[in-house]
């Protein structure tokens, strides 16, 4: 009988996982979240559209992804991510290709509703790529998925400025129609390299397809310690059902306090650049702000995501949703004598953004990996709607104020009621089967 010698673990598979998981993101950020706004001022300019139906747009192409969002999950269980990436890149794909050949509202509202919302919102949105990861990687989970949320960076640092410069160049219709295009090539490539767990070739080793809690014990250097937070105390996953998830208090507590917090990204992501324009920021200023907390957020995600797998995540979350809140409010109060709050603002939101990958990876360790898909896509889908409460909200907080101010502190007050909650939050235990 021939007996096997051990093999040295190669690269980790794990990693093309998270490179092609970063790829996608990077094309949902650039073709909705932080993109879409470059279309907001020709779509107003050609069509006469107003900024509140604009919004509106914007709102139901988001809830509708949401809606779709559990059952993608689902379909995430129990076929992976490959399938699943591919259906999005295609029907983003699609409806950027046709939204250039809308000539009326309703005609545009079916492409980016329907299409768009269903690939990018849906199949694409965050919780897919999280998914994917979270099913290989345990040790280095909270690290894995901060790389993977750098992806928004990615957007705003490549595809957002392509898009842009076309848009200055040749007209938003070719923009739109290169956006779907490079939706459908960025899918051909990236697809095809998403395996779903590392399980069925765990005994691969020469081919580095082993479990991520096999691949080391190498402690992590030891100023990663130093800090006075408590420690991360790892634990044999419990694996929960859907079903056991909704009948336990932490999961609505902490998917509450995440939905604050999208409340206060909704303002901004949306509201932003007005609001600073309406209190006298100058342009080059508002565009350089908002371009240092896209880059501050890139190194913050790795970093918080690294020092989650050594500290408590529920300590590290609640630290960045007190920065959000700090963020907001000194956003609120910007003014012609307090410009410079506008570089607090940039600063403490791309840290405060970094909060991303360990909601990911508190799911994933609280809940287990076997329903992660549905459960962290039924969270995000209730979280994510903070978005468009916060959006619209703002919309209607300037027609009736003129202003974004009072907003703007509502927002800040909702992070700060959202870390008394994270705060709160016990460690679930399984649901005894009766």
């Amino acid at each position: 009988m021939a007996i096997r010698r051990p093999q040295k673990p190669g690269f980790y598979y794990g990693w093309v996982i998270v490179a092609g998981a970063w790829i996608m993101y990077m094309l949902n950020q650039a073709a909705f979240t932080w993109g879409f706004t470059v279309f907001v001022n020709p779509l107003a300019e050609e069509f006469g559209w107003s900024r509140m139906s604009i919004t509106v747009a914007w709102a139901l192409s988001l809830t509708w992804g949401l809606l779709l969002g559990p059952w993608f999950g689902k379909r995430f269980d129990r076929y992976g991510a490959r399938s699943i990436m591919a259906v999005g890149g295609l029907l983003s794909g699609l409806g950027w290709l046709l939204i250039p050949t809308a000539h009326n509202y309703w005609a545009f509202l079916a492409y980016f509703v329907l299409l768009v919302g269903t690939g990018i919102n849906g199949a694409l949105g965050p919780s897919t790529g999280s998914a994917a990861i979270a099913q290989w990687f345990k040790v280095r989970r909270s690290l894995a998925l901060g790389v993977y949320f750098t992806g928004s960076g990615g957007a705003g640092l490549v595809l957002i400025p392509i898009m842009s410069a076309l848009t200055e160049t040749y007209g938003w219709r070719v923009s739109a129609a290169s956006l779907g295009a490079t939706s459908l090539l960025l899918t051909v490539v990236v697809a095809p390299f998403m395996r779903h767990k590392p399980e069925p070739y765990e005994l691969s080793l020469e081919n580095g397809l082993t479990p991520d809690a096999a691949m080391t014990n190498k402690p992590s250097p030891r100023f990663i310690h130093r800090l006075p937070l408590p420690r991360h105390k790892p634990h044999p996953e419990r694996e929960f059902t859907l079903a056991e998830a909704l009948r336990h208090m932490p999961f609505w507590l902490f998917t509450t306090a995440i939905f604050l917090r999208y409340v206060g990204m909704g303002i901004t992501q949306v509201h932003q650049m007005p609001h600073m324009l309406t209190r006298g920021v100058d342009p080059v200023i508002a565009t350089a702000a908002l371009s240092l907390s896209l880059i501050i957020n890139i190194p913050s995600r790795i970093a918080v995501g690294w020092m989650g797998d050594a500290y408590s995540k529920k300590w590290l979350l609640n630290l960045l949703a007190i920065t959000g809140g700090l963020a907001l409010l000194a956003f609120a109060m910007i003014g012609p004598t307090l410009s410079e709050l506008v570089w607090v603002y940039a600063i403490l939101w791309g840290i405060a953004l970094a909060m991303l990958p360990l909601q990911a990876a508190w799911v994933a360790d609280t809940y287990g990996r076997m329903h992660y898909g549905s459960i962290n896509a039924t969270s995000n889908s209730f979280a994510l709607s903070g978005r468009v409460v916060g959006a619209l909200g703002a919309a209607l907080a300037y027609d009736f104020f003129g202003s974004y101010t009072v907003i703007m502190l509502l927002g800040a007050a909702g992070f700060g009621v959202g870390a008394v909650m994270l705060m709160l939050l016990p460690s679930p235990k399984p649901v005894a089967m009766s």
